[in-house]
């Protein structure tokens, strides 16, 4: 998805003084696309306000996160589920790993927050509501112990997908009420 690295990402926000790191900043922009009409940039500000970067790395790490939100915006409108959390790759290790999906997903519920509306207003649909609940939840996990089974891999890729294809249906749903389309999830299927 992303036209510079996890690592690099992280680099320039590591250089910006920014808070967050690559997994985080990513959930946030997508938590504020979920919920926001445009996004605005009270996120951005979120994650700079207290950056202590000089002036020069922080306008890069801004700019590299205005990308970064709109590569996810287009992937996240074209429906073709093809967007993916900004995670380590594969060859991080499981507890790495496990780590920064936890902060993406505490980014996630972040920026849905900053989004300024009440979900409860929303009218989610079922399914929508319980991928908010979940992702709470996995906010809070982690991987302790010592070598990772191939059991825990499975289990690690089946939590990233579902928190992946959980945030194109959230999209979707909360797009649907913003723009007034039809909410793809809500109509029955027979």
């Amino acid at each position: 998805m992303p036209s510079t690295s996890f690592s690099s990402l992280g680099d320039v926000l590591a250089r910006a003084g920014a808070a967050c790191d690559a997994a985080e900043a990513h959930g946030t922009v997508c938590g504020v696309l979920c919920i926001s009409a445009d996004g605005g940039d009270t996120w951005l500000k979120h994650i700079l306000d207290q950056a202590t970067g000089g002036k020069a790395q922080q306008e890069a790490c801004r700019r590299e996160l205005l990308a970064l939100k709109d590569r996810t915006r287009r992937l996240l409108d074209d429906g073709t589920l093809e967007f993916e959390p900004y995670l380590p790759d594969d060859d991080a290790s499981l507890a790495a790993r496990t780590s920064a999906l936890a902060e993406w997903c505490q980014g996630f519920l972040y920026g849905m927050g900053l989004g300024g509306r009440r979900l409860e207003a929303a009218g989610l649909a079922e399914e929508a509501g319980e991928v908010l609940r979940d992702m709470g939840e996995i906010a809070k996990g982690g991987f302790e112990g010592g070598e990772p089974t191939e059991q825990d891999e499975t289990d690690y890729a089946e939590v990233v997908e579902y928190v992946r294809v959980g945030v194109q249906l959230l999209y979707e749903e909360l797009q649907a009420e913003i723009t007034g389309r039809p909410r793809p999830f809500s109509q029955t299927v027979h």
